[in-house]
């Protein structure tokens, strides 16, 4: 009988330990759905603006397919793992996506066909029949220039961007690079970036592409032809991001061992330190790959340079800059040596008066064997010009050609042989001009703040601070400039009626950035207190063009004024596009879901893949709010119990990172076992001196109305009882059930800014709903202090803030958790509307403890 006993108690544990290791399995696989969908996210919005940018560009249709089709499967994808996240509460977002995805290729079906199987290897003489979204943009632009007889292009050949996945995908490369990537920190050293790149330098190449790409290189080698090997990204030399000097480009490859050496460096150097800061500070994902690798034959140059078509510093002048210097070119694309300047009319003519010709005492040249190698120039040589009239008058000629094919201002990099033929190795847009208006004068005052230039141009405005969603909703009656803390998505229903756009936060790539560029509104983000130091600033100018703020002359002033048209006289975006780019606008690019939490965000509004992007994103990140409450409640042994030094108790499962814990596991661990970076903020507000987790001596600092509340009720999870947190180094999800509210906070603070957030959600309490909604007008009160969006609703506050670097992110983080004790059993206290403001105060400036207010209320209970 006793052993009977023993074997049933035994099969109880078992069932208990297996339900428990199922729980921890479960939450572990939604907290990387979840991840899987931020990073699909990032995508998604970078797919949007590159779309929102060709439905404007001049020729730009052509690429607007494989652009299209792209985002339609990332956006499916979306959807799938939301319905994973969330089963059968979306599943009508699947005939929404189908429905638009149909319309989508609908209007693409008389444009450019999806193609099939797509080629891993493509020569440069027949690409520009590709998708340029397989090619990127330099191979391309040189596909598309050999057709023009007066240029003169390499031969070459392409691996394109599928061809390029394939060999990040194979054997688990992609997987090993983003499980280190989560790994770094915010300031990733060389030797970080050196560990992801030695991955890709060792890994094989899949057999398909490892033939295709010698197959195609063969002839070259055959008749003693080298090769340059180069990027060609997607990212890269386009209208919003250059990515001049990030990647690296091998020269004079002269055989297969080589060239297979150089098609990893090439793709490695796409996670370089240098292109993994440059991604950062541009706001796109650093895991995001869309590179192809452009193979042109080596031209043995003589003499070789870089070509802008217009002055940067004054492009209005129409002077065309050349520079040159002996040898290959990449000693002048990277500054390594002295290279003569000449300065060109529209017609070739040559300003001797400011040309300057250098001494040149080495240049770069081809190595036999492979390589390139430094040797001297000879001194007979080193002070002569490199470039006859004649030469010069044939850049100038290519100058002006190169402009009015490409519709934009050209940055240029040419080579000359020995027989003194010129050759086109590349051409992009010159993107410090982009048309924009020149910077003010270094002369005049300062900027009164500088940031991010996420979309271009200048415009002057009246600031308004937008503080809330109310701050919004009166359309502008003059010239307005908004000044915000975040990059608030509601602000794009008004920002075709407004001038200019300020924001604290944000990146170049999120919402509300791509919706400024779609109607040429100025939008700087990045600008760190804009919200604080410009609120009096009154008129401004923005420079969207340059990232800098300035205070608005009077003929600014009055020209705006003069120019300022109400909403009803406005031609909308729409209005001014062909027809196939309206109706692309409409289903891809367009935002009509703002208002997280209003009525109007749901599926039946979803009209574009813009909309679908913001809808699987907000709720993907509601649906972890309620990843695993009860499933925890089942299984207190299957997550860390914390030691506090106050009395709230956090029951902790890591879900990858989160906990540092050394030989055997204990339930009970102590706060320094947390490395969360975004737990470890909270806690820290959480353990603040001077917050009021318990009844204080003597009773309530508001009176007898708190004291006996805190005597005649017991709450749903009172203090004591735990509250849950799942973890990973760089996440954090909170539910926390205290005296009859809960208040739920989920966090990311990891390397890429675009991807950080935090939302916080508290509802509920025990006094009644008056009360209860002063404390939630309060809490909105402080949020929107420190930054956030609040929305409060009765006794709901939801709040976000988004897109924030990590030190920011910690620093809200710990205000967060001060309001976990602060606000406790302040509903209680709410007697008169005027306590909301007085409390928001007492909090703002410190007194967590309310005891200035109630030194000058003195001892009386509040009005009920």
């Amino acid at each position: 009988m006793l052993g009977l006993v023993k074997k049933i108690i035994e099969q109880h544990r078992a069932r208990r330990l297996l339900r428990r290791t199922e729980a921890i399995t479960l939450l572990k696989a939604r907290y990387h759905a979840f991840r899987a969908v931020l990073a699909s996210n990032a995508r998604a919005v970078d797919a949007v603006t590159e779309i929102a940018m060709r439905l404007h560009a001049v020729g730009g249709e052509a690429e607007l397919a494989p652009l299209a089709r792209r985002l339609i499967v990332e956006t499916r994808e979306m959807v799938e793992k939301l319905n994973w996240l969330e089963p059968d509460r979306h599943r009508l977002l699947f005939a929404t996506h189908r429905r638009i995805a149909s319309a989508i290729e609908d209007r693409l079906a008389t444009s450019l066909p999806a193609p099939v199987n797509p080629p891993l290897c493509v020569p440069l003489g027949s690409a520009a029949a590709a998708p340029a979204g397989q090619l990127g943009n330099k191979a391309s632009v040189l596909a598309r220039l050999t057709a023009r007889p007066e240029f003169r292009v390499p031969d070459g050949f392409v691996v394109t961007l599928p061809g390029c996945r394939l060999f990040l995908e194979h054997q688990g490369l992609s997987l090993g690079l983003a499980r280190l990537m989560t790994r770094l920190t915010e300031t990733w050293s060389a030797d970080d970036s050196r560990e992801l790149q030695e991955l890709i330098r060792n890994a094989p190449l899949p057999p398909p592409l490892a033939t295709a790409l010698l197959d195609a290189a063969r002839p070259f080698f055959k008749n003693n032809r080298g090769l340059a090997v180069r990027s060609s990204s997607a990212s890269e030399d386009g209208q919003l991001h250059s990515f001049a000097g990030q990647f690296t480009s091998v020269l004079n490859i002269t055989n297969e061992q080589q060239l297979l050496a150089a098609f990893r460096e090439v793709v490695a150097s796409s996670f370089s330190a240098r292109s993994l800061a440059y991604r950062r500070h541009a706001g796109l994902d650093p895991l995001a790959f869309d590179m192809a690798v452009l193979c042109l034959e080596m031209v043995a140059a003589r003499v070789a340079g870089i070509l802008l078509t217009r002055l940067p510093q004054d492009p209005d002048s129409g002077v065309i800059l050349v520079s040159a210097v002996p040898g290959l070119g990449e000693a002048a694309v990277s500054g390594s040596a002295a290279a003569d300047l000449y300065y060109l009319g529209r017609d070739g003519t040559v300003d001797h008066t400011r040309s300057v010709i250098v001494a040149k005492e080495q240049r770069l040249a081809c190595q036999k064997g492979g390589g390139v190698v430094w040797e001297p120039v000879p001194r007979a040589l080193q002070e002569q010009t490199l470039l006859q009239t004649a030469e010069l008058g044939t850049l100038a000629r290519w100058a002006v050609d190169l402009e009015e094919w490409a519709k934009t201002p050209q940055d240029v990099e040419w080579a000359m042989d020995q027989a003194g033929d010129f050759f086109l190795l590349q051409a992009r847009p010159l993107t410090t001009l982009q048309g924009q208006p020149p910077p003010r004068s270094s002369s005049g005052p300062p900027p009164l703040a500088s940031g991010i230039g996420a979309a271009g141009g200048r415009a002057t405005g009246r600031v308004r601070l937008v503080r809330n969603r109310q701050d919004l909703v009166a359309e502008p009656t003059e010239p307005t400039v908004l000044v915000m803390p975040q990059s608030f998505v509601d602000a794009a229903n008004i920002l075709p009626l407004v001038a200019g756009v300020l924001v604290d936060l944000g990146n170049p790539a999120d919402h509300l950035a791509c919706v400024a560029r779609e109607h040429a509104v100025p939008l700087i983000s990045g600008l760190g207190d804009a919200s604080r130091s410009l609120a009096d600033a009154g008129w401004v100018t923005v420079d969207g063009s340059h990232g800098q703020v300035h205070a608005a002359t009077e003929e600014e002033i009055a020209a705006a004024v003069a120019a300022w048209q109400p909403a009803a006289a406005r031609q909308t975006v729409a209005q001014a596009m062909p027809p196939l780019q309206q109706e692309l606008r409409e289903l891809i690019t367009a935002l009509n879901l703002t208002d997280a939490y209003g009525p109007t965000f749901n599926i039946l509004e979803c009209h574009s893949l813009h909309d679908i992007v913001r809808y699987v994103h907000e709720k993907a990140v509601l649906a972890m709010f309620n990843a695993g409450d009860v499933t925890l409640e089942e299984n207190l042994g299957a997550v860390h119990i914390l030691d506090a030094p106050v009395p709230f108790f956090v029951s902790i499962i890591d879900v990858g990172g989160g906990l540092a814990l050394e030989g055997r596991t204990m339930r009970r661990i102590s706060p320094d076992r947390v490395v969360s970076r975004p737990f470890c903020a909270l806690w820290q507000g959480i353990v603040t001196p001077g917050l009021a987790w318990g009844p204080p001596p003597g009773g309530s600092p508001m009176g007898s109305v708190v004291s006996s509340w805190l005597t005649d009720h017991k709450s749903s999870r009172p203090i004591g009882m735990p509250n849950y947190a799942m973890v990973s180094r760089d996440y954090c999800n909170l539910n926390a059930r205290m005296d009859f509210h809960f208040t739920m906070v989920d966090a990311v603070c990891a390397v890429e800014p675009r991807n950080n957030h935090i939302q916080f959600r508290f509802k509920g309490g025990g006094a009644n709903l008056v009360r209860r909604q002063r404390r939630a007008i309060c809490i909105g009160t402080i949020l929107e202090h420190y930054g956030f969006l609040a929305d409060v609703r009765d006794d709901l506050v939801n709040a976000t803030l988004q897109g924030a670097p990590a030190a920011v992110i910690e620093e809200k983080l710990v205000v967060v958790g001060r309001l976990l004790g602060f606000t406790r059993l302040l509903d209680a206290a709410m007697g008169d509307d005027g306590m909301v403001r007085q409390v928001a105060d007492a909090f703002i400036q410190g007194d967590y403890g309310l005891t200035n207010l109630v030194a000058a209320q003195g001892d009386v209970a509040p009005n009920g």
